[in-house]
This record gives C-alpha cells, structure tokens and sequence, in this order.
C-alpha cells in the first residue's frame, strides 16, 4: 500500500482503458525538454544504472537538452529505415509461374504425414545423391564449397577447411575454393568482417541448413543462390536432404546420409587437386583457431567514450553497434571467457543485425544464438536467458552475455517478469545485460496492409514506467540517456573482464527508436478479386447467420494471412465479424475454444506457429452434445523465391502440414467435423458446398486447409533415377 501512494497520479488511476484521445503511442521526446523533466512520470529526476563507484549515470545529464539531428543524424536514420524496408519486402507475397516451364523442379515438400526414410530407402537415395554429386564435381572447372556453422562439427567439414590451401592468386582464378559460410563468421569475434569469396559460374556447394530469417539478418545467400539455382549449378547439403541439379532442373532428395554425401564430395574433391582457402593469405591460422580452438587474447579495450561525442550527428541503433562491437574487442582480448548475444525476432532486431553486417561487425552470437535466428522464434531468447542462469555448469561459470529484444518478443516465453524472477534470486556468475527495444508495437505484418490493426499496439507505457524504479533497470528516453548508459556498461565489462566487478542482471529499456516505412501493399485488387476472397466471403457469410453479435475471428501471427484478412474485415460480409489478434498464438488457440457470444468462432491459423494449443480447444469443443461450432483456417506461406525452401520455423526443404492430421486425433466420427482442402479456384465452388453444408449440418468442427499455390493443379508424374 505504501508503495502504491507513492505512484504518480496516472499510475494510481482506475484499470479501464485509456480515453481514445491518450490511447495512441507515446509522443517522441521534445529535443526542447530538459531530461531533468522528461521523468514526470517517475515523480523525480531521471535515473540510470549506477556506475561502479554508485554514481547514477545521469548525473550530467541534468541540464543538458537534447540536441535536434542533423544532416547526418538525418542520413543515419534513413540507412535504418533501409534495413528494415528491405526486411520488410522479404515478405512481398508474390507468385509467378513460369508457363513455358512445365516441370517445377524442386519443391518444398508439403508433409501431410510422418515420411521417415528406412535404412534401405536411405542408401538408395544417397547412392543417387553421391552418384550425382560425383558427375557434377568431375564435369565442373570451378568448384566452390562453403561450410555452414552447423556443419562445422563435422570432421569431415574440418578436414576441407583444415586441408584447403592459402594462396596470394587472384581467387576469382583458383579452379576449387573452400571457405566459410557467413553465419560461421558472426560466431566469431570480428570488428572487420572479411569479404565473401566469389561463388559467380561456379558449382556451389554449401553444407549446412540455409535459413530465410538469418539470410535476412546477416545479408547472405539471397543472390548467390538464387543465381546457382537459376543456372542449375546449386547443391546444399543438409542434414537428411539435399538439393541439387539433377536432370534439368534442381531437385529435392529426403532421406540422405548427409555425412555420406559429404564423405563423397571429400573424396572426389581430393582426386582433383587441392582446395584453396577461400579468405585470402595470412589468416588461416588465427581464423581456424577461433573456430575450433582458442587463439592468443590481447589487451582489453578502453571502456567506450563519449565525451565528444555528436549525438546530433547519430542514430539511437549506432549506440548499439558500438556496444556489440566492443563486445567482440572484449572476447578478442580474453578468448577463454564466454561473451556472446543473442537477437529475437523482430523488426527493430533486425533493424540492429543489419546495422552491424553494414558496419562490417560481426554479430557475436553462437550456436544457439544463430539457431534462434534460424528459426525466427519468437521469445526465444528469453528461454536462452533462462538456460543460462539456472542450468549448471553455465550458471557457475563467468561469462558475459547480452539480449536484444522488442518489447512484443519480451512478452513471450516469461519476458521481464521471469527476469526479474532470476535478478531478485541471482546465483549465477555472469554479467547479464537484456535490452528491451520499446516502441509499443508489434507485428510487421502492418505494413503488408498500410494500416496498424488497434490489437498491435502494445499499451506497455505505465509497465515500463513502473519496473524502471528497480535498480537493476534504466529507461533511456533518448540518444542522450542511450549512450550513457552504453558507456557504463562498457566500464562494467571491462571491470568485469579484469575480474573487479561482480556478476550482474540489468535491463536496458530503449525508448524512442522506431522506423517509418511505407506499405508494402501489394496488389489489392487482385486480392478482392480472389478466389481466395470469394471462398471466405461465401463461407463465412453462411457461418454468421443468425448471430446476435459480430463473431470473433481469432488470429496472430498473420503473414500468410494478413491481406485477405484485411480486405475481408473491409467487406458487408466482413462487418459481421470481429478480429480478435491474441498476444501470443498459444492464446488465440486457446480462446477460440472457449464459450463464444453465439456458440461461433473462427480461427485463423498458420500451418505451425498456430498448432501449439489446438488441441486444447479441439477438446473443448467438440466434448458435450452441442453448442459450440469452430471453423479453422489454416494457412500456408507461399513460395516466392529459392530462400522460402528453408522457411522459418520448418525444417529444410519441408514445409509441415500437421494441422488437419493433428485435428482428427480428437474428432471420434465423421458427423462432428469436416475436412477439406482449399485448392483455389478449380475447387472453391465444392469446397465451399461442403463447409456451408458443414455449419448447416450444426457439425462441431470444420477445418480448412486453405493450400498455398505450388500445390494446388498439379500432377505428380513417376520419375526413376538409377541408383548406379
């Protein structure tokens, strides 16, 4: 209670919603308000983290204004607008079929079932692949290999590397290279990230798992690949398959003994000669060393300084860079201790990633830091952040690590609250900094449909408020408090580094840093015009008949969906609705299952994120005798380039659809669900039949499977291929 009379007056308010007028995101910080006034919230001056000596770090900030940016500063903020409009066109769904080109080549392969290759099976399709692979090698002049970071615990990666040959010639003109991929380099300490060797008319090889999310983060693959594919001169190698050119086109083989196809490679690549090291003279050695051993340390570096600093003349994600990159100076000067970061998913995430690959910094991150980017999971760090300060021995051991987050992914897998659960009880020995990117909103789907959906916005004003009287925990308001706080930090890491500081959990939450991109919209009216549209419109008309109330749609992650949702929600049809957008998938999944204003509820799902908690609903809904109906769209990406064969959230190659096999484990017979696969325009007319006779019937479930476009009219012919 005594805490609570100390809050300022819009904190000790009531728990209803903010008026509309105050409901919007904060207003950015005047650059005319002192910062002794910009915490008129906190009741007081504004604080930051205590220095070693428990000086408050803002200290000399009190009288200082916030300088306006200029020229530079201006030009700064366009370079992060840039990162993150071509992080956003990623997303640009767009299909084009080659009609002159009636075999499609590789496909990602869309699993409806369990497909496990028997120990026969396997050796038959890497006969194929081994067999392949050895014409293609024999027939090819140039040859590059480049060895993924989850490929490097092979030995047989490592003698590639190991074996390769440094050379002062002209790379572009050595007939075999070896090099690494770039995720290897961003597990590395490096403030200057060497150049890629050249890939251009060669055959390459890569051995690992590609990813679509850490291609976007680290700026690789895109081009490269999509060039070899073109030219039918691409073989990736990953665990249990491959994808190589095989006739014609590129083809996708399941089943492989990934370390028995690399075995081949090794060996036929030996016949031919040796490999030369793909990064230049001179650094074989030191760049080996810190991939599979431990190199000589050096000095530590001076703590960051910013007495001269021009923030007029920078941008908020420059700050840090700048941290990131003394990270690697502090793991370069003391290679035994661990330092490593760890990014989610996330626009202003990447915005940062991005902004370090420009900057020729290396990410700093590890194995399971690159996974997390791998997979594009959302909260992830923070079960990271988990692991490392509950689980011994890395909880007994001293380290150095740092989370970078948004305030959306923060929400997920415990975020702050689990954070301070670990700060109030902390045993572990390492100096732990979260960074939380707070700009009251998620989801870049937005900016598919020019518009924010109100369910995006993150009211987090008066949380953030609130934790920042914690000790342990410092909102910085602008560029000024920024930088001190970075600055501070560093003097901490340095101390630590020494072993004169001792092992810490603070929080850094970073205010005021956003971006302003223009809508990727795409084309509107083809969409309204859809046979995708035309199906929801007809189907979910006949489903709200009758209700006294606009029914709930339940959603969240809506990449695959987000377009037609709001095209539809535009529509007569769509005003008989409500978009409910959960803060987690786990949510909507679970809500939809729950009792609904009329017995309704339609859930609009991806093929994976959105599977988490079906089961729980499917249970809710279809126990009892009647009075509930559900219906379940679930949605597919769609294959718009090479890069989409090695989606987020999907193993290599496969795109699982466990949605509908998962559903009728709950369903005991055939009169309480419905089934059907929308395969577009030849089958939308019977598809939508079925549903409309579905809800009529009053069956508890139906769940459409709406296909995405390269498995929709096709026709899959037998094709043999010997085996020797």
């Amino acid at each position: 209670a005594a805490f609570c009379l100390n809050l300022p007056n819009h904190l000790r308010s009531s728990h209803r919603r903010p008026a509309a007028a105050t409901a919007a995101a904060p207003l950015p910080f005047s650059f005319l308000t002192t910062m002794a006034q910009t915490q008129q919230h906190a009741g007081d001056r504004r604080r930051g983290l205590s220095d070693m000596d428990g000086v408050d770090s803002f200290m000399k900030l009190v009288e200082q204004k916030v300088k306006a940016k200029d020229s530079q500063g201006h030009k700064r903020k366009a370079a992060a607008e840039a990162i993150a409009k071509a992080y956003q066109e990623e997303y640009c769904q767009h299909w084009e079929e080659d009609q002159e080109k009636p075999y499609q080549g590789a496909q990602p392969l869309l699993l409806r079932h369990p497909q496990i290759a028997s120990v026969e099976e396997t050796e038959k399709v890497t006969a194929v692949a081994c067999k392949t692979l050895t014409q293609l090698i024999e027939s090819s002049s140039k040859v590059h290999i480049r060895i993924a970071h989850d490929a490097k615990q092979s030995p047989l990666a490592r003698e590639l590397l190991e074996g390769s040959v440094e050379t002062t010639n002209d790379l572009k003109e050595e007939p075999f290279l070896v090099s690494l991929a770039r995720d290897t380099w961003h597990s590395m300490a490096f403030t200057e990230l060497p150049a890629a060797p050249p890939s251009a008319e060669r055959l390459l090889i890569y051995i690992g798992s590609p990813s679509k999310y850490l291609s976007m983060s680290i700026k690789s693959y895109k081009g490269r690949f999509d060039d070899a594919y073109g030219e039918g001169r691409l073989v990736v190698i990953c665990k249990g398959g491959c994808m190589l050119p095989l006739g014609s086109q590129e083809q996708n083989i399941f089943g492989i003994d990934e370390h028995e196809v690399l075995r081949t490679i090794v060996e036929v690549c030996k016949a031919k000669g040796s490999f030369a090291w793909g990064h230049g003279p001179n650094c074989k050695q030191q760049i080996l060393s810190k991939l599979y051993g431990c190199p000589e340390g050096t000095s530590l570096p001076s703590p960051l300084n910013y007495d001269n600093d021009q923030e007029e003349s920078a941008h908020t994600i420059d700050y840090l860079v700048d941290f990131v990159k003394y990270m690697n100076q502090v793991k370069q000067a003391k290679p035994d201790l661990p330092v490593s970061n760890y990014y989610d998913t996330g626009l202003l995430v990447s915005v940062l990633t991005g902004s370090l690959v420009d900057a020729n910094v290396s990410l700093l991150s590890d194995r399971d830091g690159l996974a997390m980017l791998r997979e594009s999971s959302i909260g992830h760090t923070m079960s990271k952040l988990s692991q490392l300060l509950t689980v011994k021995p890395y909880s007994e051991h001293r380290g150095v690590y740092n989370f970078f987050t948004g305030d959306g992914a923060c929400r997920l897998n415990g975020g702050v609250e689990m954070a301070l659960d670990l700060m109030e009880n902390y045993k572990a020995k390492s100096m732990v900094t979260m960074f939380i990117l707070n700009n009251h909103k998620w989801a870049i789907e937005d900016n598919l449909v020019a518009d924010t959906f109100e369910a995006h916005r993150l009211y987090n004003q008066s949380f953030y408020d609130l934790i920042q009287r914690h000790d342990n925990i410092v909102a910085c308001d602008n560029d000024a408090e920024l930088r001190e706080t970075i600055a501070n930090l560093s003097r901490r890491a340095e101390a630590y580094a020494r072993g004169e500081a001792k092992a810490c959990l603070n929080i850094v939450i970073v205010r005021g840093l956003d971006v302003e991109l223009p809508p990727v919209i795409g084309d509107t009216e083809g969409i309204r015009k859809s046979s995708e549209m035309a199906f929801l419109k007809d189907v979910l008309s006949k489903f709200s008949e009758g209700c006294g109330s606009e029914v709930p749609l339940y959603g969240c992650s809506a990449f695959e969906y987000i377009q037609y949702l709001h095209q539809f929600l535009d529509m007569p049809e769509g005003k008989k609705y409500q978009y409910i957008c959960a803060k987690s998938d786990i949510q909507a999944g679970q809500m939809c299952g729950m009792e609904q204003p009329d017995g309704k509820a339609v859930l609009f799902i991806n093929d994976v994120y959105g599977l988490n908690s079906l089961g729980e609903s499917l249970r809710a809904v279809l126990s009892g005798f009647g009075g509930k109906q559900l219906l379940v769209f679930i949605w597919h990406p769609s294959l718009t380039r090479l890069i989409d064969h090695f989606h987020l959230h999907r193993p290599p190659m496969v795109w699982p659809n466990m949605g509908p096999q998962l559903a009728k484990y709950f369903v005991r017979k055939d009169a309480d669900a419905l089934f059907v696969d929308f395969e577009g325009e030849a089958t939308a007319e019977k598809a939508g039949k079925q549903v409309k006779g579905a809800i009529a019937e009053g069956k508890s479930l139906m769940l459409v499977n709406m296909l995405p476009e390269q498995e929709r009219s096709y026709v899959s012919l037998d094709i043999r291929v010997k085996t020797g």
